[in-house]
């Protein structure tokens, strides 16, 4: 027997508003209208203020 493997829809959320970002807008975050930066090595959200990634410690650039 094969097993189906179950697809689940990721929710998106802001994290500087915490609202769920829609999926056709991502990363723009419409409630704080933001957009989203991410770590380039962790690939998690970092703070728009922070030059290094509070959760991995890589450099952020830009």
């Amino acid at each position: 027997m094969a097993t189906k493997k179950k697809l689940e829809k990721e929710n998106r959320f802001c994290p500087y508003c915490d609202e769920e970002i829609a999926e056709a807008s991502w990363p723009y975050c419409q409630a704080c209208q933001v957009t989203v930066f991410y770590c380039p090595e962790c690939r998690k959200p970092v703070p728009r203020d922070k030059r290094v990634c509070p959760s991995c410690g890589a450099a952020i650039k830009g």
